[in-house]
C-alpha cells in the first residue's frame, strides 16, 4: 500500500456533478449500479466508528414496520426524521446507519469480490476531515503538507493498492495507514486504474454506491455481510443528505 501524490488518477471522479443522484457519486458508465445499505444498530451497541454487535438490516426494519424497501429510501422514512433512531417493534431502539463508512465485515466480503476482477492497482481515497489520525503516520503527514487530492471540493488522501491488499484488507488496522485502530475507516471512493468498477461512500450518505459490469452484479448481490438495492444513475440519494451539507 502506498501514498499516491499524483493529482490526475482522481480527475474522472471530478467530472461528476456532485448531486445526490448516483450519477453524482459514481460515473454514469457503468452497466449496473447497486445502492450498498449501511447497518443500522439496536440499542447498547458500541460508539459510532466501531465494529457494531448486534446489526440491524433495513429489511428487518422495514418489514417490522411494515413498510417496503425501494431504491431510493431514507432512513427518515423508518425513523420518521432525519438521524433519529426508529422504534421497531421486536427490536426496540434502532438507531440510524453511519453516514461515510461501510461496516468492517461488509467491506472486507466486497474486497474480496473487486479485488478478483482485476491485477492491477486499486486507488482508494480518504477524507481528510476523519478522525482521529495518528500524528505521526503517513496519513497525517500527507495532510499536514497538501499532499492530497480534490474529488468535487472535498480533500482527500490517495493510497494505491495491489489487488492482493485489497483482498486480505489487513491495512485498514496498520498504524502506519493513519487512523486509529477501530475506527472502522473504509475507502470513500474506491476504483481500479483500468476504471472498470467504482465504489462510491460519500461523506454525507448512510449507504454506498457501486457501478458494477454485470457479470459481477450477481456475486456481489450474493453476498450475506451486504444489504443491497438496485439502482439506476438517476435514482436520487437526496433525502438523505442533511440540511446543513
Amino acid at each position: 500500500m502506498k501514498l499516491e501524490k499524483a493529482q490526475r488518477p482522481a480527475d474522472w471522479l471530478n467530472r461528476i456533478d456532485r448531486s445526490a443522484k448516483v450519477e453524482g457519486i459514481v460515473p454514469a458508465v457503468f452497466e449496473s449500479y447497486l445502492r450498498i445499505l449501511h447497518k443500522a444498530h439496536p440499542a447498547g451497541t458500541a460508539a459510532p466508528g466501531y465494529n457494531f454487535s448486534p446489526e440491524a438490516s433495513w429489511e428487518a426494519v422495514a418489514t417490522a414496520l411494515g413498510r417496503r424497501l425501494s431504491p431510493g429510501i431514507r432512513w427518515a422514512e423508518l425513523s420518521g426524521a432525519y438521524g433519529e433512531p426508529a422504534s421497531v417493534p421486536g427490536l426496540g431502539t434502532v438507531y440510524p446507519p453511519e453516514e461515510g463508512r461501510l461496516d468492517g465485515a461488509g467491506f472486507r466480503a466486497l474486497a474480496r469480490v473487486l479485488s478478483k476482477t482485476t491485477d492491477g492497482p486499486v486507488l482508494a481515497a480518504f477524507w481528510t476531515g476523519w478522525e482521529p489520525v495518528v500524528e505521526d503516520s503517513e496519513s497525517a503527514r500527507a495532510i499536514r503538507q497538501g499532499d492530497t487530492v480534490s474529488i468535487q471540493g472535498e480533500q482527500y488522501v490517495l493510497y494505491s493498492l495491489e489487488s492482493r491488499e485489497l483482498a486480505d484488507a489487513r491495512w485498514m488496522l496498520m498504524p502506519a495507514f493513519g487512523w486509529a485502530q477501530g475506527n472502522g475507516l473504509t475507502p470513500n471512493y474506491l476504483w481500479p486504474a483500468d476504471g472498470s468498477w467504482c465504489l462510491g461512500t460519500s461523506i454525507d450518505l448512510d449507504s454506498s454506491v457501486l457501478g458494477v459490469p454485470s457479470a459481477v452484479l450477481s456475486e456481489v448481490e450474493a453476498l450475506p455481510e451486504l444489504e443491497t438495492l438496485h439502482v439506476t444513475p438517476f435514482t436520487d440519494l437526496s433525502s438523505s443528505i442533511p440540511k446543513h451539507r
